[in-house]
């Protein structure tokens, strides 16, 4: 079953490795949003 190996990948996974990931997410986030924001500003194509 693939969720469970799914499952067992994620319980394997270091503290820094969640730290990384919500680093990246989070990142990712605040690019689009800032993105978003400035097509907002400056009107849309």
């Amino acid at each position: 079953m693939p969720l469970k190996n799914l499952k067992d990948k994620i319980a394997k996974l270091k503290s820094w490795q969640w730290f990384l990931l919500f680093y990246l997410v989070g990142f990712v986030t605040l690019v689009s949003v800032s993105y978003g924001i400035k097509l907002l500003m400056t009107g849309l194509p």
